[in-house]
This record gives C-alpha cells, sequence and structure tokens, in this order.
C-alpha cells in the first residue's frame, strides 16, 4: 500500500534556515519535517553519517532529536524529525527567544544561568560534534512544571574523512571543548549585556 502524500499547508509552516525550510507535521503535534533546500546538502548528509555511526545508541542522547526517515510530501521528499515541544504541548522556544525574553525580565537570569550551566554538563557527557555554533540551533525545552533541558536540532557532525571523534573519547572530549569555547564566546559576544564576565568564565571552563 502506497504511504499517502503529506500535504503541507502555510498554517504549518516553522520556520527557515539557511539549509532547510521546517513544517510541523499535519497529524502529529511531536514531530516536524523538515525539506532542504538543495540535494544533495553537505550540512544533512553530514549529520545523517553521525546518526548512522550512532545507531540505537542515538536513541540514549538526551540533546539530540530524534530522526524518523523520509516521508512524501506535497512539496517534495522530507525528513521527519522529533519536534522539540514542552510537557504542556507548547512549542519549546529557541536560546534566542529566551536570551530576549530575558534581557525584559531579568528575575529569569538565575533560571536561565542553571540551564546553561545544565546544558554544559550534558553535553560534556554526551559529547555530541558540533559543525557549527548558531545560538538559534539550541532549544529549551520544558519537561515538567519547574525541569528544563536543552535540545539540539541542527549543525551537528564533522565532514572530516575519518571522524575521530565518532569513535574515541579523547578526540570527541576535544571536539567537544573546542566547540563550547566557541559557542559560550558567542554568547558572550551577543548578550554582553545580560551575563555577567565571571558567570561567562565559570561556563567556559572545560573539564
Amino acid at each position: 500500500m502506497e504511504t499517502p502524500t503529506l500535504i503541507l499547508t502555510d498554517d504549518l509552516y516553522l520556520g527557515t534556515g539557511m539549509h532547510k525550510t521546517v513544517y510541523a507535521h499535519p497529524t502529529d503535534p511531536h514531530l516536524c519535517i523538515k525539506l532542504l533546500h538543495h540535494t544533495p546538502d553537505e550540512d544533512f548528509e553530514r549529520e545523517i553519517r553521525y546518526r548512522k555511526t550512532l545507531g540505537t545508541r542515538a536513541d540514549s542522547l538526551t540533546l539530540l532529536t530524534k530522526y524518523f526517515g523520509e516521508v512524501l510530501t506535497d512539496k517534495g521528499v522530507g525528513y521527519l524529525y522529533e519536534r522539540v515541544i514542552n510537557f504542556d504541548g507548547t512549542a519549546s522556544k529557541s536560546f534566542i527567544t529566551v536570551f530576549d525574553e530575558t534581557i525584559i525580565d531579568r528575575t529569569k537570569l538565575p533560571l536561565l544561568e542553571k540551564i546553561l550551566l545544565d546544558f554544559r554538563r550534558v553535553y560534556f557527557a554526551e559529547k555530541i560534534p558540533l559543525a557549527g555554533i548558531d545560538v538559534g540551533n539550541y532549544f529549551v525545552q520544558k519537561t515538567a512544571p519547574d525541569e528544563y533541558r536543552v535540545r539540539i536540532i541542527d549543525n551537528i557532525g564533522t565532514s572530516a574523512l575519518i571522524p575521530l571523534a565518532y569513535h574515541f573519547d579523547r578526540f570527541a572530549q576535544k571536539r567537544a571543548a573546542k566547540y563550547w569555547r566557541r559557542l559560550v564566546g558567542e554568547i558572550g559576544t551577543l548578550y554582553q549585556f545580560l551575563f555577567a564576565k565571571d558567570f561567562l568564565r565559570k561556563l567556559a571552563e572545560v573539564t
């Protein structure tokens, strides 16, 4: 039986990045569909290589959103992913939105700092290789009324011909530290008026 084509209407549109346009799934609020602007796409292929290397271990990584394969849509071939949704069914917010809201309401700063420190701890435990540090690729997911976690939605993997970081912890740790410092540097540059220098120094510490 042929799989029906999914119709992606304008009300399902979620956003457009450098490589992909994203729509909510028409019937499942916990899924989204990514459409590549061009194929082949190096960014997407890099990510898929990493996921194939992980195999079933990908399911144990809390930072990484789940990938479910290809789907046919009225706009062409799409790629089915977990959509980052809060426990109450609302859409999770990107770092950009959370940072901007904290600028307006500084009482949210202690919680945001805790989220970032927790993110650092989990990131160095899972050591997901990053290919970029765009703060828009990180979402804050509310998993319970007072519990939060960060999810990574894009720029995953490495283009190295022999990706040693996929197989050896020492190389994974080294790459994780390199990209973490870059990410904290980017946050410090864009939001230097939000975070104290002492906090940014603490956040940049690597194990």
